[in-house]
C-alpha cells in the first residue's frame, strides 16, 4: 500500500507535490530488483540538485514543518492581482481562454483562484501557470462539456470508474495526520475482484495485480499510468507533500512495482519518496512515526480492505454532489475536519477525533471549577471554554444532512457541547464511574495525571 498526505492553505484535498513537468533522466530507470536503499539513493541524488531553498522545502512538506503563511487581506489582493497579469503573459493558453468563455464566473471566482495561490504557496506566477496547465488537462480528460464547471462528479468519470472505487482499493483515511493534513491510502490487491469483470475498464491499473512480478507489457502499461497520474497531479490545485509506499520485500511484485514509481515519476514527486519495507505491523509502525493515523487504515495484515468508513465518504460524496448541483456552496463547509475541530455526533469516531479529546481534557481540568459556579458562571465559563477552542484554530462543527459535509455550529450550540460534556462528567463521576484519561492531550499543558493505573471510560458524546 502507499499513502499521500496533504495539506493546503486552508482547503481540504489532496496535496500534490511538484511543479512543472520534467522528464525523467534515462539513468533513473532502475530493474525490478530496486530496494529501500535504491530508492534512497535515487532520492539523495535527486536533492542534490535541488538548490538550498527546495531542499528546505521538501523536508518540510515531508515533516510537516513548514510555516503557515498569514493570509490577509492586503496579501490576497495583491496576489491575485498579480496572477491576473502572470495569466496575461501565458501564450499557449487555449482551453484557460475556452473556459473563460464558457464560463467567465468560474475563472474570475475569487475562491477558485485562491486554491491555486495556496497551491503555489502564493507564488503569482506558479499559481498562474498551474491555473492553465489544470484547464488543459481538464479539457484533455473530459472534452469541453466539463471544462467549465466548477467540479468533477461520480457520473463524470463513469460507472466502471466508480464501481472500481467503490471497491475501496484507494480510501481517504477519516482524521488527518498529526499536522493536520489529509491522508489517501491505495492497496493494489484490493483491485483484484474487479480484474475478470472490469479489467476493460482499467486496463492501465491491471498490471498493478499480481505475484510473481510484472510482465513487460504490464511494466510498460503501468509506467504510462504513472506519467499520466503525475500529470493530472500537477494540474489540480492540491500537493501531494509525500508518498510513502510499504511493501515486503519477500515479494517480487512490490520490488517492480516500486521500481516504476521511482523511475515513472517526476523528479520533484521522487524526492518525496519515502519506501518502508518490513511486515504489515512494521509497516504501521513507520508511518506512525510520520505521524500518520494508522489507527482508521483500512488494509489489515490478512488480505482482506475494512469499507466501513468508505461506505461512508461515498454516502456522503454523493450528497454533497446532490446538494450542491441544487444549491450554492455552504460557506465554511467542509469534508474532512482539523485535528483541532470538536465535532457533533455519537460513536467511537466522535470520540476518537483529536479534537473532541481536547475538549474532554479541557473539560477535566476545569470541572472542579465547574461545580462550584452557580448557573450564570457556568455559562460564562463555557464561553470560556469555547474562546479557547477557537484560540488554537479549532471550530465546532456539526454534519450537516443534505449536504453530506461538516458545517460550523453557532455559538449557542457550541457553548452546548461544552456544558454537555460537563454534565456527561458530572453524571459518570456520580457514579464512581469517570476515571482521569491516562494522558492528557490539553494545548500547551505539561499536566501529568494522578497514575492511578486506571484507564478512563470511554464516554460518547452527543451535540
Amino acid at each position: 500500500m502507499w499513502c499521500g498526505r496533504e495539506t493546503v492553505g486552508g482547503t481540504c484535498g489532496v496535496e500534490i507535490c511538484g511543479f512543472g513537468m520534467g522528464e525523467t533522466p534515462r539513468r533513473w530507470m532502475p530493474g525490478k530488483n530496486i530496494t529501500a536503499d535504491s530508492v534512497d539513493k535515487i532520492v539523495a541524488a535527486e536533492m542534490e540538485k535541488l538548490s538550498l531553498k527546495e531542499r528546505e522545502e521538501v523536508y518540510e512538506d515531508v515533516h510537516g514543518v513548514s510555516d503557515v503563511i498569514q493570509e490577509t487581506p492586503e496579501l490576497i489582493a495583491s496576489c491575485l492581482q498579480q496572477m491576473d497579469l502572470e495569466v496575461d503573459l501565458i501564450k499557449k493558453k487555449h482551453a484557460y481562454e475556452q473556459a473563460k468563455f464558457q464560463s467567465p464566473q468560474l475563472v474570475t471566482n475569487r475562491q477558485f483562484l485562491l486554491a491555486f495561490l495556496r497551491y503555489a504557496s502564493f507564488h503569482p506566477k506558479k499559481a498562474a501557470l498551474h491555473l492553465v496547465q489544470y484547464f488543459r488537462i481538464k479539457l484533455e480528460l473530459f472534452g469541453t462539456e466539463i471544462l467549465a464547471r466548477s467540479r468533477i462528479t461520480l457520473e463524470d468519470i463513469g460507472k466502471g470508474a466508480t464501481e472500481v472505487l467503490e471497491l475501496g482499493s484507494m480510501q481517504v483515511l477519516p482524521n488527518r495526520d498529526s499536522k493536520g493534513r489529509a491522508v489517501i491510502v491505495f492497496a493494489p490487491s484490493a483491485l483484484e475482484p474487479a480484474m475478470d469483470t472490469r479489467h476493460d475498464t482499467i486496463p492501465n491499473m491491471y498490471s498493478l495485480i499480481g505475484n510473481t512480478g510484472l510482465s513487460d507489457r504490464h511494466e510498460k502499461c503501468h509506467r504510462t499510468l504513472v506519467r499520466r497520474l503525475t500529470v493530472i497531479a500537477q494540474a489540480v490545485p492540491y500537493r501531494f507533500v509525500c508518498l510513502h509506499y510499504c511493501y515486503n520485500s519477500s515479494s517480487s511484485f512490490p520490488s517492480a512495482l516500486l521500481s516504476i514509481l521511482a523511475s515513472a515519476a517526476n523528479s520533484l514527486i521522487r524526492v518525496r519518496m519515502r519506501p518502508h519495507n518490513g511486515s504489515h505491523s512494521e509497516c504501521l509502525y513507520k508511518l506512525m512515526s510520520f505521524g500518520i493515523p494508522v489507527q482508521e487504515f483500512p488494509f489489515r495484515e490478512d488480505g482482506n480492505t475494512t469499507l466501513a468508513n468508505h461506505v461512508i465518504w461515498l454516502e456522503k460524496r454523493r450528497k454533497k454532489e446532490e446538494y450542491l448541483s441544487k444549491n450554492p456552496p455552504i460557506e465554511g463547509a467542509v469534508d474532512l475536519p482539523s485535528k483541532y475541530d470538536v465535532l457533533g455526533g455519537r460513536g467511537k469516531h466522535i470520540f476518537r477525533h483529536p479534537g473532541n479529546r481536547l475538549l474532554h481534557e479541557l473539560v477535566e481540568s476545569y470541572y472542579d471549577q465547574y461545580n462550584q459556579l452557580p448557573k450564570e458562571g457556568r455559562t460564562s465559563l463555557a464561553d470560556q471554554l469555547v474562546a479557547v477552542v477557537h484560540g488554537y484554530s479549532g471550530r465546532f462543527m456539526k454534519p450537516d444532512i443534505q449536504s453530506g459535509m461538516w458545517v460550523e455550529a453557532s455559538s449557542v450550540e457550541a457553548r452546548e457541547k461544552v456544558t454537555h460534556r460537563f454534565r456527561r462528567h458530572r453524571a459518570l463521576d456520580a457514579k464512581g464511574g469517570y476515571i482521569h484519561s491516562a494522558k492528557p492531550i490539553i494545548v500547551g499543558s505539561s499536566r501529568e495525571t494522578d497514575g492511578g493505573g486506571k484507564r478512563s471510560r470511554m464516554m460518547f458524546s452527543g451535540w
